[in-house]
């Protein structure tokens, strides 16, 4: 609670002082001490290690007393603990007072203890290998001197080949495109990377839609292909090939626009790696145009006029008589 902690701070300073007091004298072998000074009045340490302190005793006048016992006491053992020869150790991030007291006098520096300094960072896994569109998390871990994991630290991430790999905040990286990329971490000056290889998906089967058709010579339809990897999922992007087993019948573009050129039949075939997928084209002949009909005749003809009549044929003369002395005898 607040109050509390407030009321432990002001025993911990009261108990402080108090030692300093009870652990000198006003009485001194070498004459009356006036102040003692502590060196460096300010000063930083990491935790577990350690900073030395002097303490200096002076006289009333300001000289310097030698061969004066001095007395060495901590306000907070559990930030940082000091020697009897003034040696600091630094035990848990924050700030603690250090005094030196001699003769009834006494100093104080102020020391601050930094956490463990970074001495080295590991990435796991070091080496990794992710297929398009896919990822990977990598961990950095710092650790102290001693090869202790430092926790809640802050780790930096970047990728020296972004147009390969990305990586985030987090240490998520992926992949873009295929290639191998370095990823490295940094905590307090430290690095350590890992080389993250992208691989271009593999194609496994290829469906082309429609799977058939019928088309009039001279006509055309787009096909179209869908190329799956091992898991199912669709490769978007992925090259295809387009060709036509019978030419002659049905051609196709690098498009898939599959057109009719003449009578019969051919399998169109899409293409990637080595995966592939076909379609069964069916082409037949124009249908022949239909017989113009026959002019319709003009409205309301005319009769034709009758032929005019013929004059009768004149009859044969009677048959003659014959001339007298021509008959039998």
């Amino acid at each position: 609670m607040p109050g509390l902690s407030r009321f432990a701070a002001i025993a911990a300073a009261a108990w402080f002082a108090f030692a300093i007091a009870s652990c000198s004298s006003s009485t001194s072998p070498n004459g009356p001490v006036g102040s003692v000074k502590v060196s460096p009045s300010v000063d930083t340490v990491a935790v577990g290690k350690t900073t030395a302190l002097q303490a200096t005793v002076m006289s009333p006048g300001g000289q310097t007393i030698s061969g004066q016992r001095v007395f060495w006491n901590t306000g907070n053992a559990s930030v940082g603990t000091v020697s009897d020869a003034g040696v600091v150790t630094g035990r848990a991030q924050g700030t603690v007072q250090i005094a030196a007291s001699a003769g009834g006098a006494s100093g104080i520096s102020t020391i601050t203890v930094l956490p463990p300094r970074v001495a080295s960072v590991s990435v796991s896994p070091g080496r990794d290998t992710i297929v398009l569109p896919g990822s990977v998390q990598l961990t950095a871990t710092p650790f102290d001197e001693n090869h202790e994991p430092l926790a809640g630290r802050t780790v930096a991430w970047n990728s020296k080949s972004p147009n390969v790999a990305t990586v985030n905040a987090s240490g998520l990286v992926t992949g873009v495109a295929a290639g191998a990329a370095t990823i490295t971490a940094t905590s307090d000056g430290q690095s350590a990377s890992a080389v993250v290889v992208v691989q271009a998906p593999v194609a496994v089967t290829v469906m082309i839609t429609p799977a058939s058709a019928t088309l009039t010579v001279g006509k055309s339809t787009t096909l179209t292909a869908k190329v799956k990897d091992e898991r199912g999922r669709v490769i978007q992007g992925a090259p295809i090939a387009w060709t036509s087993a019978t030419p002659s019948a049905a051609t196709v573009s690098a498009k898939g626009v599959v057109k009719a050129v003449g009578a019969g039949a051919a399998i169109i075939t899409a293409r990637s790696g080595n995966a592939s997928g076909s379609a069964a084209i069916v082409t037949v002949a124009a249908p022949k145009p239909a017989p113009a009909p026959a002019p319709a005749p003009p409205p309301n003809p005319k009769p034709a006029p009758a032929p005019a009549p013929q004059p009768p044929a004149p009859k044969p003369p009677p048959n003659p008589k014959p001339p007298p002395g021509s008959g039998h005898h």
